[in-house]
């Protein structure tokens, strides 16, 4: 018996059955063996005519209870499908799916709870940990942008000091002390090197600036869009038209938080449109009510197929951020007719304390930003 067992279980195992599979082959032989044992006990028993009549009704009767032992199973595994189906949907990329509960299996749903439960608390570590990751990112930002500013900033513009006293000293130097040639050789030495310092002065402040504006701490999100409006045109020759509605001017009513990840998004999407749109034209959208604040940025570009992979264009970023403040990120692509990134953030984080207006001295810092 032991070996019967064995070999029908290597069976099993080399037929590389599912669990509704095996439970369903099991009872087809069970109701086959059964059905010929009945019809050899008839063939024995009865007379001839009533035989066919026998065979007729227990073939019915095998058929119709094979077939309500599928429906049944069916019914029975169905939760089990469901949350085989949740494994396949996570394993594909959607961590937001979640495993169907029944109300019929106390044990399966007891399962599909706990998994389910599993699935929560592993979203909410990646959350923490993408959190966390970026506010790295921020501080190291910040860090470098403060860093090149102070350190880098200020011995460039020593530099550049330096090299303009010794120009203006080599000018007044009397003819005879330097012959002609020479002269003029150095001259043209220094006047490259205030050049070059100068420029390099500028690319430094631009990186800074790419980094970590100051503009965006200092005065809050309305002045780092237009300033992003600005640095847009000049940097990567896009046209922004900047619509605000429902935000006032001067208030600092977001989180820093908040601040932050519309101002990425915001500036992200302004630079996919640069390199992939195939456009110098975009708007860039900010509005609020009272419960949420949206932001849309949109190009009427060349577009692509949402269905494609898109490498490099930062879009996990984005939605990422959008996620950890309770909202939704959309992106509505299609070919040939540009693209739309619209942002959903609901307003249960606000910071009261800073829904007040902006010190004097602020507005006219945001004037000093853009020449006003």
């Amino acid at each position: 018996m032991k070996k019967v067992t064995h070999t029908f279980m290597a069976l099993f195992q080399r037929w590389h059955l599912s669990l509704f599979e095996k439970v369903i082959l099991v009872n087809t032989l069970m109701l086959i063996g059964e059905a010929l044992a009945g019809l050899w006990v008839t063939s024995h028993n009865l007379e001839s005519h009533h035989y066919l009549i026998d065979t007729s009704f227990i073939i019915l009767a095998t058929l119709l209870t094979l077939f309500t032992n599928i429906f049944l199973l069916r019914i029975s595994f169905r939760p089990l499908f469901g949350l085989l189906s949740t494994i396949r949907a996570i394993s594909a990329g959607s961590t937001s799916a979640r495993a169907p509960l029944s109300s019929s299996d106390t044990e399966i749903n007891e399962l599909a709870q706990s998994f389910n439960t599993m699935l929560d608390r592993l979203e909410e570590v990646r959350r923490e940990q993408t959190a966390l990751i970026l506010q790295a990112q921020e501080d190291e930002r910040r860090r470098i942008a403060l860093e090149l500013h102070d350190e880098t900033g200020q011995s460039l513009t020593a530099l550049l000091v330096h090299a303009e006293l010794l120009h203006q000293k080599l000018q007044v130097l009397p003819g005879t002390a330097i012959a002609k040639d020479t002269r003029k050789h150095i001259e043209e030495g220094l006047q490259q090197l205030v050049k070059l310092t100068q420029g390099t002065l500028e690319n430094i402040r631009v990186l800074a600036q790419q980094l970590r504006p100051s503009v965006l701490d200092d005065l809050g999100l309305l002045a780092a869009f237009r300033w992003l409006v600005a640095d847009s045109a000049e940097r990567l020759h896009i046209t922004v038209d900047l619509h605000i509605e429902g935000v006032k001017d001067g208030m600092r009513n977001l989180s820093p938080d908040y601040e932050t990840a519309l101002f990425r998004i915001a500036q992200e999407s302004l630079t996919n449109i640069a390199r992939h749109a195939q456009t110098r034209y975009a708007t860039l959208t900010l509005r609020e009510d009272a419960a949420h604040i949206y932001l849309q940025v949109q190009d009427q570009g060349c577009g692509y197929n949402p269905q494609q992979q898109q490498r490099g264009m930062g879009l996990f970023g984005m939605r990422e951020r959008a996620m950890l403040l309770g909202g939704t990120l959309t992106l509505d692509a299609h070919p040939g007719q540009g693209t739309t990134v619209s942002v959903v953030l609901p307003l249960s984080c606000k910071q009261e304390s800073a829904a007040n207006e902006l010190p004097a001295r602020q507005a006219t810092a945001e004037e000093t930003y853009y020449g006003y």
